[in-house]
């Protein structure tokens, strides 16, 4: 009761500052309203009676309205009275004081709001929380001790854009064991916006205790990152090459077998299943499964002995080409990244809100200074442009994980793509790639994996090159799958 009778307070004063109609000689409480004036009866004339009883009757008519709404529910069940039709505004009480400070009403039983995330004054937070549903935004909030669950709700822990818009829709949980209080946001937050959170004295502790204060904060979402596109990637003569390898490849014996759409290179290594390739452009025997292709095998001495370094020569050139200058390896040369921050997952379940930096990206330069994992659905925006590149660089692997996807909107092609790994890249069982990988070390597909995109192993180190039932196409490549471009 205490909850909903604070939330009304809320919603009709502020309704009362937007009409411009708060006099001071009213006295607001819930939706009471009561004129401040004298019972004594001073000597007036009629002129001056009726003065006073127009003046009257204008402030009471408001007050009278705001009354009204403030109490008008619907028969929500207790729930706290909204301002028409499911829009629910607040401003923050008088007297609110941030996370972390001392209340004038204070004590070792006293419920108090410790610490926040977002800290009240941030300036970058994130508009989403990787992994929430919709892209929503987790905003918590941890007691200085175990409080009543059902005293934390939407009527005492409330967010809104610091403008003054409708309350940001969410859901409120509390964890007994952490004492911490979660604000879910039902979608991502807008970028570059001031918010508000709000955590009135309704909160309860398990004493009993209610809060001295109410608490409010301020954050900002951080803005959408100005990503500057990069310049096309130049693979020279290994553009038509839809595998390389160095350390040659092993493909499964089990159906279907692993198809290419390309030309492939094997070197100086070119066995496929430990067995020699038949050096005549096809893959041989290969232990008795060998891939079927579209285009020639290429070895050290097929078509002649000078073909496979060539192409070895400019995949290496393309590989630092797109390798940061802080490597690895050290000579990279592409720098002006967007940071991936490390432990970061990319990607969202299918249907989720796109979030700029978790599951949507636009064109440019991203690098994680550690490992980039795909756990879901990523998109990739071209904006319509034709040319948009996207270059994303791990000083680690690149993987993804079981039916993950990159998608392709706006006019993105997997041929401007690239995905550099420092090691080794993995792609997940049946996970859907697009892009071209160049990998410093080895690269495995599992089961039913596809991809469309050039797949480069050991483009600075050692690597070798892993099939199991899978699809590699060479973008615009004549066989490749329909939209493969």
């Amino acid at each position: 009761m205490l909850a909903t009778a604070q939330a009304s307070s809320i919603r009709t004063a502020f309704l009362f500052f937007e009409l411009g109609r708060f006099p001071s000689k009213w006295i607001h409480s819930g939706a009471t309203c009561q004129l401040n004036h004298s019972h004594s009866k001073p000597k007036e004339n009629k002129m001056n009676r009726l003065e006073t009883y127009s003046t009257r009757m204008k402030w009471l008519t408001p007050c009278l309205l705001v009354a009204f709404i403030a109490g008008c529910g619907g028969g929500d069940s207790g729930r706290a009275p909204i301002l028409g039709a499911g829009v629910a505004v607040f401003t923050v009480p008088v007297g609110s004081i941030i996370p972390g400070a001392i209340c004038p009403v204070d004590g070792a039983t006293i419920p108090a709001v410790s610490v926040t995330n977002p800290v009240s004054g941030s300036q970058a937070a994130t508009t989403g929380t990787n992994g929430v549903a919709g892209g929503g935004k987790l905003i918590t909030a941890t007691f200085s001790m175990p409080m009543i669950a059902a005293t934390i709700n939407s009527s005492s822990f409330a967010v809104a854009p610091a403008s003054g818009a409708a309350l940001v829709p969410a859901s409120v949980t509390y964890n007994a064991i952490t004492n911490v209080a979660t604000f879910t946001t039902a979608s991502a937050l807008l970028p570059n916006t001031a918010y508000t959170a709000v955590i009135l004295k309704a909160a309860t502790s398990a004493a009993g205790r209610a809060m001295g204060c109410d608490y409010a904060w301020n954050f900002k979402t951080a803005p959408v990152a100005a990503v500057t596109p990069p310049s096309a990637v130049n693979l020279g003569t290994a553009s038509s090459y839809g595998i390389a390898a160095t350390a040659g490849v092993t493909n499964t014996l089990t159906v279907p077998i692993s198809h290419i759409n390309g030309n492939v290179v094997l070197n100086p290594t070119a066995t496929c299943n430990a067995v020699m390739v038949d050096n005549v452009g096809g893959f041989g025997l290969c232990g008795g499964s060998p891939p079927t292709i579209n285009g020639t095998v290429i070895t050290p001495t097929f078509p002649d002995t000078t073909t496979a370094n060539a192409v070895q020569a400019d995949l290496r050139a393309a590989y630092l080409s797109i390798t940061p200058p802080a490597g690895p390896p050290a000579a990279g040369s592409l720098g002006g990244a967007t940071t991936i921050a490390a432990g970061t997952t990319l990607g969202a379940p299918t249907g989720n809100a796109l979030v700029q930096g978790d599951n949507l990206f636009a064109p440019g330069v991203y690098q994680s200074t550690t490992s980039i994992l795909i756990t879901g659905d990523l998109t990739l925006d071209g904006q319509n442009d034709p040319d948009a590149s996207f270059i994303f660089q791990s000083s680690s692997t690149i993987g993804t994980a079981a039916g993950a996807r990159i998608l392709l909107i706006n006019g993105a092609k997997a041929s401007n793509v690239y995905w550099q790994a420092g090691t080794s890249a993995t792609l997940g069982t049946n996970s859907v790639w697009q892009g071209n990988i160049l990998a410093g070390a080895d690269i495995t597909m599992t089961t039913g994996a596809t991809s469309c995109g050039r797949l480069f192993a050991g483009a600075f180190t050692a690597g070798a090159f892993v099939f199991d039932s899978n699809v590699v196409s060479v973008p615009g490549h004549v066989t490749a799958p329909l939209g493969c471009q």
